[in-house]
């Protein structure tokens, strides 16, 4: 299965939103608990739960406590294994639920983010470790040279920077845990240089309430008409800080598609932003590699023709655009817009900057 990193191209999710969208309004609403209410954000962690990247989506959380939480809370690491693997039994979006809910309780501290990610770590990822004036004695070293220290780290294999821990610290690796995230190299370096810095453990203990798990169920429940489910579905629009990441939208890219022309009466074709494109003319064609519709498909033996979805013969036709015709070229203009808006580019500094936080370092790019 492809996961969302892994998409170069255009994508819909269960509810036609651009995919890579959906992961960064997600994160925006997460991290930033005081301008996003908790139900923003589970809706966009249940867009995509339901779009089938229950794998990615647990990723995606795991760099994200790692990033902003660890250094507050090392122990919630327990509670992200614990529930990964009781989710792995169950498929439960409950036990995602919880970890978002625990999150989103949480200031974010910006130390490792800015460390991790900064320009000087970027830039200088050709150099070998012998061009780096740093050694293993950077354990000892005060906050001031983080930046050295990361990059040292970057350049080690995930069994050198465990080697380097276990001399240090105790480290029992049966009792491993958040093996599924698929970048262990990352987590290591983290839970190495933690170490480093002279730390306060604030951890804000909660927990679902009454009124989240009634949000979760109306999640789950069906539109009242399979031609409603934009309409009644559709509860947040993307946000609009999102352009701070590299979109696939912001690649400018083009369909030729075939638009009535009243004056003259017939079908003319016309260049349509992709964006534009996917939603209103291609919808089937741009989300047949997300995995719920990659399902529905297959379940219908369609195929796809210059874009056009084909189907075994008229029956099944029917059959599939009464289970899903969400129909979304005849949504209304405010349904529509809550992925087509226009998205402006900004840099990392200038989304931070919007949320009051300010960055002390340049983050050329964050990728989840």
């Amino acid at each position: 299965m492809i996961g969302i990193d892994t998409i170069n191209n255009i994508q819909l999710s269960y509810l036609l939103y651009n995919i890579d969208e959906v992961k960064y309004s997600f994160i925006l609403s997460l991290l930033f608990q005081t301008k996003h209410h908790f139900q923003e954000t589970l809706f966009w962690a249940f867009e995509l739960y339901k779009s089938k990247y229950g794998e990615d989506l647990w990723n995606i959380l795991t760099q994200l406590y790692y990033d902003f939480y660890y250094i507050k809370g090392i122990s919630f690491e327990k509670t992200i294994h614990k529930e990964y693997q009781a989710w792995k039994h169950t498929n439960s979006f409950q036990h995602i639920a919880k970890i978002v809910k625990e999150l989103h309780k949480q200031p974010i501290d910006t130390t490792i983010f800015q460390y991790y990610y900064n320009d000087i770590t970027c830039n200088n990822t050709t150099s070998s470790s012998s061009h780096i004036h740093c050694d293993e004695t950077f354990l000892e070293q005060t906050l001031l040279d983080l930046t050295q220290s990361f990059r040292y780290l970057r350049l080690k294999s995930v069994d050198e920077i465990k080697s380097i821990y276990k001399t240090r610290y105790r480290l029992n690796v049966k009792k491993d845990l958040c093996l599924f995230y698929t970048n262990q190299q990352h987590r290591w370096t983290v839970k190495l240089i933690t170490k480093l810095i002279k730390r306060k453990t604030i951890w804000i203990k909660t927990k679902l309430n009454d009124s989240d798990n009634i949000f979760i169920c109306k999640l789950h429940e069906p539109a009242t008409k399979i031609y409603k489910t934009l309409k009644e579905k559709r509860l947040y629009e993307v946000n609009d800080n999102i352009g701070a990441f590299p979109l696939q939208r912001f690649n400018k890219e083009t369909d030729v598609v075939f638009m009535w022309n009243p004056s003259i009466g017939k079908y003319i074709p016309d260049d349509v932003d992709k964006t534009t494109s996917a939603y209103l003319y291609n919808w089937e064609y741009y989300a047949k590699d997300t995995p719920f519709w990659s399902d529905v498909f297959k379940t219908h033996h369609v195929s796809f023709k210059k874009k056009k979805i084909v189907f075994p013969d008229d029956d099944v036709l029917n059959q599939f655009y009464d289970k899903h015709g969400l129909e979304p070229d005849e949504q209304s203009k405010d349904t529509q817009m809550k992925s087509l808006k226009p998205i402006k580019k900004i840099n990392i500094k200038q989304c931070f900057q919007r949320y009051n936080i300010t960055l002390e370092h340049t983050i050329h790019t964050y990728s989840v």
